[in-house]
Formats: structure tokens, sequence, C-alpha cells
């Protein structure tokens, strides 16, 4: 099944942070590579949200719904573009210019060494650390930064 490619060319999308006892969301670094970021992923045809944020969340950390508790999602969605060098043509021969992405906010509230990095066969970081929600707008990279600010404004209320 593929992405779901709305017809502006936004790859459909959604953007996880994960919270903690201490008022700290879960950031992890890209493997291969320096940046860091709140776990995300694309939402399949026929997939809602809900159910492509259970399916990346246990692909990019090992964690399940048991494990966390959705506390607040979005009101809209968020999106960006893509830089020029990151713009590719999918298989099916749609450009994809960047992401419109959905915003879940979730709790956790179990044991860190529960989060399990490569428990994916495509492994997509290869470290993590619990930051401040402020930390995360100045850390991840540049072309993400305005929806990061936006998604902290909007969950910051409701890390608690």
């Amino acid at each position: 099944m593929g992405d779901l490619i709305f017809d502006d060319g936004f790859r459909a999308n959604v953007g996880i942070v994960i919270f903690n006892k201490n008022r700290k969301v879960f950031f992890a670094k890209r493997k291969y590579q320096s940046g860091w970021q709140f776990p995300q992923g694309g939402i399949l045809l026929g997939e809602s949200p809900k159910k492509a944020m259970y399916r990346e969340l246990n692909e990019e950390t090992g964690l399940g719904e048991k494990n966390i508790e959705v506390t607040y999602i979005s009101d809209c969605w968020y999106e960006y573009r893509l830089p020029k060098r990151n713009i590719r043509k999918q298989t099916n021969g749609i450009t994809v210019i960047g992401q419109r992405q959905k915003w879940f906010l979730l709790k956790f509230n179990d044991n860190p060494s529960l989060i399990n990095l490569s428990s994916s066969s495509q492994q997509e970081f290869d470290s993590w650390k619990w930051v401040q929600p402020e930390t995360t707008i100045k850390q991840v990279i540049n072309f993400k930064r305005n929806v990061y600010e936006k998604v902290i404004n909007e969950f910051t209320p409701f890390i608690r």
C-alpha cells in the first residue's frame, strides 16, 4: 500500500511528541545523520491518522498502545515544504513537495528501557534523549523549525 499524497503534492504524515513524568519530551537522532527530531511517518492509503501514529510509534520506538496515553491531538494539520534537494518523485510519478502532518501528544508512564530504536527492520534513529520541549525547536533541522514551534506552543499546556 502506498503513501497518501494530497493533490497539492504534500504527503500525509503523523508527528509524535512523547512526554514523561518530568515533562520532558522524547527526541531522537536520525541514524547516520546529525539531525534530531520527533518520531514521524507517512499515512498509508486507507489508514487513519491514529492508526498510522500507532504503527509509526512501534516502528520507531518499539512502544505500543499499552505503554502510552494519547493526551492531545493537534487541532489542525501542520505542513512544511521540503528543500529542493529533498524533493523526489514517487514511483507513481507524483512529486512530493512537503509533509502535511497531524500531531499526537502521548504521555509515557512506563520504563524507559522499553524504548527500542531497532524494533523495525528499517531503523530510523540511533540514539535518543529526554529534553525540555523548547529545546527541540532549536535542535531540529531548519525546514521543520516553524512546525515544531507551532506544535510545542499548542502542546505545552497539556504536558503535565
